[in-house]
């Protein structure tokens, strides 16, 4: 995961009075009461900064411990009523109840676990959890498989979605490929929108070809404007020229209209040139007005001018 993000609580255990995982796993049974020296400010001050110097770059991925916990009520047999999962540094309510560690399990014992409790449960809320699990661990080759079962199958349309985004996150080309054929052929328009954004996740080159070939022939209209939606959030140098193609010479207003939309998103006013010209010379008035709202919007030098010099009639 990225090296700055967590799954589990907000609370961190490390600043506030509550036991991380990691701590109850050790043992530890009362919070020591926290100090504050001059290092700790010099600490909190380079991480600020370095917070700071993160805006706009890719996070690094780091290898990081998270637990997976299985909540019980007792039963003949006893009944799995909740899935949750936390980063052992994190603090988790366990609301009273006993806590049963059993260690570390290889990525393969882990899935398998998974496997079985998911075709057990039929309660919605388990198995999302479960879908959920599976798809932070780290190994594509056994990952994507089990959430192509799950995205494939008869459950409801948002599991079927939330596999679509757990398959994203593997970066996978084989899920990658799987994600374009939901996109193009799943019996539902809510899990192919999904599965486009999903696309926009793939940290893979091919990635932004594939949403630049749904923009241009997606069957639904729908998934075309999220597709050209996705790419204007993408940083990648195609992502400009493509909606200016969408936005000039595409034959659906909508998608021309949501092109526009997408290059006034486009990071570091990568669009704020071609909205300029769609504004001055796109032979339809409605994109053209579409075109100066949003440069309305944008916050870059260029814009004053461009609308002062449109205003003038050049």
């Amino acid at each position: 995961m990225g090296e700055n993000s967590r799954i589990g609580s907000f609370t961190s255990g490390g600043s506030g009075r509550d036991l991380t995982v990691a701590e109850i796993l050790a043992g530890v049974k009362v919070k020591a009461e926290p100090s504050v020296s001059t290092e700790d400010v010099r600490g909190a001050a380079r991480a600020a900064l370095e917070e700071i110097e993160r805006q706009g770059k890719p996070e690094k991925k780091v290898l990081k411990e998270l637990g997976f916990f299985l909540k019980y009520e007792t039963g003949k047999p006893p009944v799995l009523t909740e899935v949750r999962m936390s980063n052992l540094d994190l603090a988790l309510d366990f609301e009273g109840a006993p806590l049963c560690w059993l260690g570390k399990a290889s990525e393969e014992d882990s899935l398998a676990l998974i496997k079985v409790l998911f075709g057990r449960a039929r309660d919605e809320k388990i198995r999302e959890g479960l879908v959920a699990a599976a798809g932070c661990h780290g190994s594509p080759r056994l990952v994507v498989p089990f959430l192509e079962t799950v995205l494939t199958g008869d459950g409801a349309d948002d599991l079927r979605r939330d596999a679509a985004f757990w398959v994203g996150q593997q970066n996978d080309p084989d899920g990658l490929r799987l994600l374009v054929r939901t996109a193009r052929t799943d019996r539902s328009k809510e899990v192919r929108e999904g599965a486009v954004f999903s696309i926009s996740q793939v940290e893979l080159p091919a990635a932004v070809d594939e949403l630049i070939a749904l923009a241009r022939a997606a069957e639904l209209r729908d998934v075309r404007k999220q597709a050209v939606f996705w790419l204007g959030e993408m940083a990648s140098e195609k992502s400009g020229p493509a909606l200016e193609e969408f936005a000039r010479k595409d034959g659906d207003l909508e998608i021309q209209e949501q092109a526009v939309f997408a290059l006034s998103q486009l990071p570091d006013n990568q669009g704020v040139d071609v909205l300029i010209k769609l504004a001055k010379t796109h032979p339809d008035p409605r994109v053209r007005k579409k075109a100066v709202f949003w440069l309305g919007e944008c916050d870059d030098p260029r814009v004053l001018d461009a609308l002062i010099a449109i205003i003038k009639g050049k």
